[in-house]
């Protein structure tokens, strides 16, 4: 197991979910010599994270929100990084991100510029 211990606003099915996309990053030649971690990002929110490195440079960080309803799905994912003009356009014509519908998708920002994610499988 990954240390999923605490489930904050993500239940098991969500936990496991995120678990099966860390080992696919893992598990994907390309991101061979990359570093992936997977944490709790933000207890208050139930947010995990899973952060792709190479040589200690921010590739990707993926942020796992749980939905508003509470019923601990994942709701959203905030993904920041490099290449979101790409992951954009990919997702956009698929409306898909691992295997789950992606139902709206923007550019936004804050600190820096991400894409905000909304999904329902």
């Amino acid at each position: 197991m990954f240390g999923f211990r605490f489930v904050g606003g993500l239940n098991q099915d969500s936990l496991l979910r995120i678990q099966n996309i860390e080992t696919g990053f893992r598990n994907y030649s390309p991101f061979s010599s990359y570093q992936i971690r997977s944490y709790l990002y933000d207890a208050s929110a139930g947010c995990r994270a899973i952060e792709i490195t190479n040589n200690g440079r921010l590739v990707n960080l993926y942020l796992f929100y749980p939905d508003a309803n509470g019923s601990g799905k994942i709701g959203s994912i905030a993904l920041y990084g490099i290449h979101l003009q790409g992951h954009y356009n990919t997702m956009c014509s698929s409306m898909k991100i691992f295997g789950m519908t992606i139902t709206d998708i923007s550019f936004d920002s804050g600190i820096e510029t991400f894409l905000d994610i909304y999904i329902d499988y």
